[in-house]
């Protein structure tokens, strides 16, 4: 086993789903459950009841300010108290102030950080700015994350992140007061971050080519899975202390304190750093859990990669042992994974001395024309889909009815997201995906904003405005899954973390926002969905220059990754039929 072996190969060898394959995905998959509570929690610990001014002790002191002998009332509205001079055919606002005892809730004071804290009124951005600065932690998360897992191994800042997270997030519980706890939502928006990024790029480099898009299907079913079962700990302790629903959340991730027992490294990410043993290591225990022979499958893995080796080098013309020789399409697939690495060998040691492994940053994206612009594409997407996501997921306790029911409901559209998203990866590639579903929830979108504001009290049309609404969050869920597969399949192995992470810190800007939609709603009540609409019709238009990438092996190497863009890029570009693997230059 060297550092040119065909990792897809070993998966196929072992079996596609095999038991090892299995427990390594369902650790990866169960994390984003701790992702899902961090992050999306705030929905019900940080929410806004109903609330007014508390009454006065001592009205007779306010009295004091009116004429003598007037006749004087007061009522408490929510950001004010106010003296009123009862007259004969109407009253005269005498004075208005703050409210000078406070206030009062329709739920218990330590409801929600919001009722504790006071955050209402004058403070009311307050508490919108706690996910804010989630939301900007989750952008220094993904860049700095990223990089450190390319550099120093998935499971290694995957891990570190996790338990950190776990830390932090009892920590958030016990906060004392608005700094602390607004400092610990930025940690956990950067830990969540980590944690996600390690998780979904190890999952990806677990299976072969043709399986990547269900690594990603399931992904999303714990995602949905997480949103609904955050509706539930709300419900169930809809009673107590928010403190104590924070805790809850947190305990759920106690398995982080075992995972780096049982989670391995990514082989993929082992092979193309030369830890050529610790590779071994991982494919021999795979082989022994999945009960097959280590040796064939290393000897399987070994033809297939000295059958593209040929191939490359344009050494001899093979044959499958098994059929015809496979189509240009997967030849050039294979040619991807082997090109640049299949002149390096390890020799048996755990990091040779000779073996120079390519390091790749953010700046090599810039340098790079084709890579920069195509960069730059999936980026915008990435922070439309956060934008209308998390706009459309915060707000969603504010429709009208129980709030616990709207998320669960909303959790529910998701679950249907995922097996919208299946079907379509499963006939269509992946830039036609992401264009259908940013197309439909701008359709829907559109739709509900006019629906909205021409309803004028209409049942009908306020029902369809709230259908197309469901619509639109089912589209940008299945979106948000879709972009999050496609961005590192435009990625080489030693940059895909940093392509990844990059994107996800650019989508923040759109997170950043997406907390103040609602208040922007009271003000403009179409300009949201009009917004959003927009942004995913642009999105829906520029995808088409974005290469194509369903059944293509992912690229090791920068030189393999232009080579391949230059064929596939732009909606003028077709893929060339050839009989041999393209060049490298």
């Amino acid at each position: 086993m060297d550092p040119s072996t065909n990792v897809d190969e070993i998966w196929t060898a072992l079996g596609r789903f095999g038991k090892f394959q299995v427990c390594q995905l369902l650790l990866c998959w169960v994390t984003i459950l701790s992702v899902c509570f961090q992050l999306l929690n705030v929905v019900f610990i940080g929410y806004r009841p109903t609330y007014q001014c508390a009454p006065v002790e001592n009205v007779s002191l306010l009295t004091t300010l009116a004429p003598k002998g007037a006749d004087v009332f007061v009522t408490y509205d929510k950001c004010s108290v106010n003296l009123y001079l009862n007259r004969t055919n109407d009253s005269v606002l005498l004075q208005d102030m703050e409210c000078p005892n406070g206030y009062t809730y329709s739920t218990p004071k330590d409801a929600t950080f919001v009722t504790e804290l006071d955050l209402v009124c004058g403070r009311t951005a307050l508490a919108e700015l706690t996910q804010t600065m989630t939301m900007v932690g989750q952008g220094m998360g993904a860049v700095v994350a990223s990089s450190l897992a390319d550099r120093f191994g998935r499971k290694t800042i995957h891990l570190v992140c996790h338990v950190t997270l776990y830390l932090v997030g009892f920590g958030v519980a016990w906060a004392p007061n608005y700094t602390v706890l607004i400092l610990l939502r930025f940690l956990t928006g950067a830990l969540q971050q980590g944690t996600a990024m390690g998780g979904a790029v190890i999952a990806l480099e677990w299976v072969p080519t043709n399986s990547r898009y269900l690594v990603e299907i399931f992904g999303l079913l714990f995602w949905s899975t997480g949103v609904c079962a955050i509706a539930l700990f709300g419900y169930l302790l809809q009673n107590y202390s928010w403190r104590y629903l924070q805790m809850a959340f947190t305990l759920y991730s106690s398995f982080c304190l075992v995972q780096y027992w049982i989670q391995e490294e990514s082989v993929r990410w082992l092979l193309m750093n030369g830890r050529v043993k610790d590779a071994e290591r991982i494919v021999r225990k795979a082989a022994q859990w999945n009960k097959v022979s280590y040796e064939e499958v290393i000897a399987r893995a070994s033809r297939k990669t000295a059958e593209t080796k040929s191939l490359l080098t344009g050494e001899s013309q093979l044959v499958s042992e098994t059929g015809p020789r496979v189509n240009s399409d997967t030849q050039k697939a294979e040619n991807l994974e082997l090109n640049g690495a299949f002149m390096n060998k390890a020799n048996n040691a755990q990091k040779d001395d000779d073996f120079a492994v390519e390091r790749y940053n953010i700046l090599t994206v810039m340098k790079s024309k084709r890579l920069c612009v195509n960069s730059m594409i999936i980026w915008f997407a990435w922070i439309t889909i956060n934008l209308t996501y998390y706009a459309l997921t915060l707000t969603s306790t504010s429709l009208a009815g129980n709030m616990y029911l709207n998320f669960f409901l909303n959790g529910l559209m998701e679950y249907i997201a995922c097996f919208v998203e299946m079907i379509m990866l499963q006939r269509m590639g992946r830039r036609p995906v992401v264009l259908t579903l940013h197309l439909v929830t701008g359709v829907a979108l559109a739709a509900a904003t006019l629906l909205s504001h021409f309803s004028d009290g209409n049942v009908a049309m306020t029902t369809a405005s709230v259908v197309f609404s469901l619509t639109g969050k089912m589209a940008i869920t299945a979106a948000f899954s879709g972009v999050f597969l496609y961005t590192p399949e435009l990625y080489p192995t030693n940059l895909r973390s940093v392509g990844i992470g990059f994107a996800s810190a650019i989508a923040r800007v759109g997170g950043m926002l997406a907390p103040f939609a609602g208040l922007f709603a009271i003000y403009v009540p179409w300009a949201p969905g009009t917004i959003f609409a927009v942004l995913c019709f642009v999105v829906s238009l520029i995808v088409l220059y974005l290469p194509e990438t369903r059944g293509v092996e992912l690229p090791t190497d920068l030189a393999a990754l232009n080579s391949w863009y230059k064929e596939n890029s732009g909606t003028d570009r077709k893929q060339k039929k050839k009989t041999r693997g393209f060049k490298v230059k």
